[in-house]
């Protein structure tokens, strides 16, 4: 048994699906808004970083989600 998967083109399009939404780019900004509070000793200002990122987040999938449903109609 060979324990290496390697990518699908399914993987692929998952990928270039979860870029194109934007959420790898949500993703990567709360991260690095959390080293940077964390670097510059803010560390009880994290759970207001995710708390952004979760209203931020939830907004951009209901505007995908109106786009999509607008499209599809």
């Amino acid at each position: 048994m060979n324990a290496v998967k390697f990518p699908s083109l399914i993987d692929a399009q998952v990928l270039r699906s979860l870029l194109h939404n934007g959420i790898v780019v949500r993703a990567v900004a709360l991260a690095v808004a959390t080293i940077v509070l964390l670097v510059i000793h803010h560390p009880t200002w994290v759970p207001y970083s995710v708390s952004g990122y979760a209203i931020w987040n939830a907004a951009a999938v209901t505007l995908n989600s109106a786009r999509a449903a607008a499209r599809a109609a």
